[in-house]
């Protein structure tokens, strides 16, 4: 997640937009872009990351192979042995 702001503002950039002209294509504020951008977004959200995906001309592509098909057990009874 570290490399999602910096590459949302290369692609940005690269199109020639503004932080404002994203903002006014995908509803989002100019302030949570800028936010987004440098990092300090805590949690940007799935929906936003695809409107400001689908704005820029890309597309979101999720990797599941690292997922262990065995679930955690820290996760699914509390932690406990």
């Amino acid at each position: 997640m570290d490399e999602l702001g910096p590459e949302i503002r290369k692609a940005r950039k690269a199109l020639g937009l503004s932080q404002t002209d994203l903002a006014l294509a995908t509803g989002l504020s100019v302030k949570f872009l800028s936010q987004l951008e440098t990092g300090k977004a805590d949690n940007p959200g799935f929906a936003n990351i695809l409107d400001i995906t689908r704005a820029l001309g890309g597309q979101v592509m999720l990797d599941w192979s690292d997922m262990s098909s065995e679930p955690d057990p820290a996760q699914t009874d509390g932690g406990t042995a």
